[in-house]
């Protein structure tokens, strides 16, 4: 039984995840609205990725209790704070406790499902990262149709739930469940792939309006591709499972024929494709650098990760609008070429 409940705890944490990844774009109207924020949005961002790199840091070590249910315990009260917040300056700070509690809840939110059932640990950690993507999608429909005050308030109601779940949650295993082997592979291929998922979150829309598609059409293909990535966690989990570098070749064979087809205006629509097959790759990573390198190493994919998704779509802003869908597909080659360097080291 407890198994079950660390892991709907797990589960609530990635879902909140999912909400500070996506609240800045969701809340941004009302930041407008109640503080008159313009450019200074940029300094939510740097104290979100402050408190991040220090979360993730914090969470090298062993223990999981309290930390987890700490961070847990402290966005919780930077969501009611952001609920009140008197002004902009304050909601900056909170950004920073955010922050904080997300690396924290990343890296310890995965390893404990990874920890729960060792032998079904890709297909756990798949269906585990679902949650984060419902976040994700999740925060903008609240944001919309809720008062700000009572969809923020809600979510630090969850995140104080999700705490209570997993209070007493066991200390990382800190053992290397195979050992040997280098971790580089897998880091290269988590910035790599972190780079594409944002890399099409935020520049495929740009060259479905060079197509002559409307702003609203890439709108709802955008919403479907984030749908698709946890639609991908969550249906191709038990085939992965199986052989996952195996699958995971095959995905991104997938994804290079239809990241080709972009190259033509129908093959445009089938976009929200290739976030369902990508859907698996981070959470299939995580599982397996879990079982051969120990906790320890987990924290390196979080920064390999956060380069990626950064560096790469702000690399992207050089290329004018046609050369886009070459990007993208130059993107899902190097990925494909990159895997057998993990296959050779894992045959898991």
């Amino acid at each position: 039984m407890g198994g079950v409940r660390f892991f709907l705890g797990a589960f609530l944490a990635l879902f909140l995840v999912g909400v500070i990844v996506a609240l800045p774009g969701a809340a941004l109207p009302h930041w407008r609205a109640a503080y008159g924020v313009g450019e200074g949005v940029s300094a939510f961002f740097l104290a979100l990725l402050l408190g991040l790199l220090l979360g993730v840091r914090l969470a090298r070590g062993e223990g999981r209790h309290p930390l987890l249910p700490g961070a847990l315990l402290l966005v919780a009260l930077a969501f009611f704070g952001l609920a009140l917040a008197p002004s902009f300056p304050v909601v900056v700070g909170l950004a920073f406790l955010l922050g904080l509690g997300e690396g924290v809840m990343n890296v310890h939110g995965n390893s404990l499902v990874g920890e729960l059932d060792p032998g079904r640990r890709v297909e756990l950690v798949n269906r585990a990262n679902v949650g984060f993507g419902l976040g994700a999608v999740a925060t903008p429909l609240l944001l919309t149709y809720l008062p700000y005050p009572l969809a923020l308030s809600l979510m630090g109601l969850l995140a104080l739930g999700a705490g209570l779940l997993l209070w007493g949650a066991p200390r990382v295993a800190g053992r290397k469940a195979e050992g040997g082997g280098r971790v580089l592979p897998f880091l290269l291929l988590v910035g790599l792939y972190t780079g594409l998922e944002g890399v099409l979150a935020a520049w495929n829309r740009v060259w479905l309006e060079h197509l002559g598609r409307s702003t609203a059409w890439g709108g709802v293909l955008l919403g479907l591709y984030w749908l698709g990535l946890s639609l991908g966690r969550l249906l191709l989990a038990r085939r992965v499972a199986e052989t996952p570098l195996l699958v995971l070749r095959r995905l991104l064979l997938l994804v290079v024929l239809l990241l080709s087809l972009n190259l033509f205006p129908p093959g445009a629509y089938l976009f929200p494709l290739v976030g369902f097959l990508l859907g698996p790759f981070f959470s299939t990573l995580f599982a397996l650098v879990q079982a051969r390198f120990g906790h320890r190493a987990l924290p390196s994919l979080f920064y390999a990760g956060a380069a990626g998704s950064t560096l790469l779509p702000a690399l992207f802003a050089l290329l004018p609008p046609e050369g886009l869908p070459l990007g993208f597909l130059a993107l899902a080659l190097a990925l494909l070429g990159l895997l057998p360097l993990a296959e050779r080291k894992d045959h898991a």
